[in-house]
């Protein structure tokens, strides 16, 4: 069993004194958006703060994108305005963010309320939903990287919150990915290539989920690997293969693999929901 989660906290964000070290295209990308964004709308966006596999260490060229929240002074209301900004961005890596208020962040995220974020490099405006969860709020709170900062700006961050909702998702969305997985490649010959994604996105994915009720912490994907090596050693092979993939090494999957990650993923979420 994990310890009992802690009462609510609220984690202060403290100005950034320097600039992080960032990949090149990682450093062109952010750069030129705010110097667009605060063309199209001066004084409106007051932070910008990486997220994802970039304050973890795990940045992959050619795999990962830029994940990062955008605090901007108000609702944002004319949206077009920035879908133009996005429109003027690289598409590669995908600069994938979330537009929130100051006021959002220092409250329990609410996914009922209207929300403006890019997915895939693609501009999105939903009436509800989106990203918002618990997982950004805490990812912005604990391992987040300023390029822009908001001074004092206070993040809800709710362990107790951030668990259930792992707990949820293990069930309603990674669940049925492993289904899936199997219904795909049901008629399918063992020595059919698969591709290359696939594998390494279920095999590194699932166990992120498991190492966050296991220990409290959000970790990346490269981190989730070798928490599963740990935790599942049956399937280390795979596991190792996974990760020279995400490493930059050619790798080649088969059916056999994807029938293999069927039963691994299906104890990854057995095994967590029971932590």
């Amino acid at each position: 069993m994990t310890e009992p989660a802690p009462e609510t906290t609220y984690l202060t964000l403290p100005a950034d004194g320097g600039g992080p070290v960032l990949p090149v295209e990682v450093s062109a990308t952010t750069t030129r958006y705010l110097e667009l964004i605060d063309q199209a709308l001066p004084e409106q966006v007051t932070g910008l703060y990486l997220t994802g596999s970039i304050p973890l260490g795990d940045y992959r060229r050619g795999f990962s994108d830029i994940d990062a929240v955008v605090v901007v002074a108000s609702p944002l209301t004319d949206v077009e305005v920035v879908r133009a900004v996005h429109k003027q961005l690289p598409s590669s890596p995908a600069f994938d963010v979330t537009y929130l208020t100051a006021a959002d962040l220092a409250v329990a995220p609410d996914a009922t309320k209207p929300v403006v974020f890019t997915l895939d490099g693609e501009f999105k405006q939903e009436p509800s939903g989106g990203p918002v969860s618990p997982v950004l709020w805490s990812e912005l709170a604990r391992q987040s990287t300023a390029l822009r900062s908001v001074p004092d700006l206070v993040v809800h961050d709710d362990q107790e919150a951030l668990e259930a909702f792992t707990r949820a998702n293990l069930t309603s969305y990674w669940a049925g990915r492993f289904d899936a997985l199997e219904s795909a490649f049901a008629d399918h010959p063992d020595d059919e290539v698969v591709d290359a994604w696939i594998l390494p996105w279920v095999m590194l994915g699932v166990p992120r989920l498991h190492a966050l009720l296991a220990t409290g912490n959000i970790i990346s994907k490269t981190g989730a690997g070798e928490h599963a090596l740990i935790a599942f050693p049956e399937w280390s092979p795979l596991l190792h293969r996974c990760l020279d993939h995400r490493a930059g090494k050619p790798e080649t999957f088969t059916v056999t693999d994807a029938r293999s990650a069927v039963p691994y993923g299906r104890k990854v979420i057995t095994t967590a929901l029971a932590l």
